[in-house]
């Protein structure tokens, strides 16, 4: 059994049930899609983690793709571990000639870059698709959220405030946010996926992602 706080509450958990669907940096099951340029995901060794993935994107956007049925009244709940190293930025010229980092976007615009993204869908036979971004944010503290679109919710769960190059461990009740942003229930998702993007601003970014699980968890008060 483990412990994690999470959102208010203790979810104990029991390992057995929880699914695995990204572990020790192994990308069997999972599909790069390249939307400009290549992000390079690369599996490297890190001391605290084991196998991870570092993602580097130099003006390119990339996700990988794990299209899987994922039973939310089973395992409802998502748990990752990731962390960044350069948030999204490009340079620009001081008066003085020298080069200088440059953060200050538009992360609400439609197309936003991001360190570390991890995105929960659904693809229905009829309507449109749907999905839910979690974000690392370089200008929102976490709990900030937001509606890219009618049909794409993105919720910050690590930014202002919050240390980089430090393992950060997420844990979400997706059924609970997809009710809180779509105003519908959610029996299964249709993929998980995980995205870092500069393309928008021409820029940089690096991030690493740890293991990623579905968990059946059982929610009681903290004490």
């Amino acid at each position: 059994m483990r412990t994690i706080l999470i959102m208010g509450m203790t979810l104990i958990v029991t390992l057995s049930q929880a699914e695995p669907l990204l572990l020790e940096g192994n990308l069997d099951g999972w599909r790069q899609a390249n939307l400009k340029g290549k992000t390079a995901f690369d599996p490297i060794m890190d001391i605290e983690q084991g196998v991870i993935l570092r993602a580097e994107s130099v003006d390119a956007a990339s996700l990988l793709k794990r299209n899987q049925t994922i039973s939310m009244n089973k395992t409802p709940i998502l748990r990752w571990q990731w962390t960044v190293e350069e948030l999204p930025y490009t340079f620009a010229l001081t008066e003085d000639g020298l080069e200088q980092k440059v953060r200050d976007f538009d992360e609400q615009s439609a197309n936003a870059d991001y360190a570390v993204r991890l995105i929960v869908g659904v693809n229905p036979v009829f309507g449109d698709e749907r999905s839910i971004h979690y974000v690392w944010s370089a200008h929102y503290p976490a709990g900030t959220e937001w509606k890219a679109d009618d049909n794409t919710h993105v919720m910050v769960v690590n930014g202002l405030g919050d240390t980089t190059m430090k393992w950060h461990t997420i844990a979400r009740h997706v059924q609970k946010d997809w009710a809180e942003a779509f105003g519908e229930s959610l029996d299964e998702l249709d993929y998980v996926a995980i995205m870092t993007d500069s393309d928008e601003i021409r820029g940089h970014a690096i991030g690493y992602y740890g293991d990623i699980q579905a968990i059946a968890a059982k929610a009681i008060a903290a004490q």
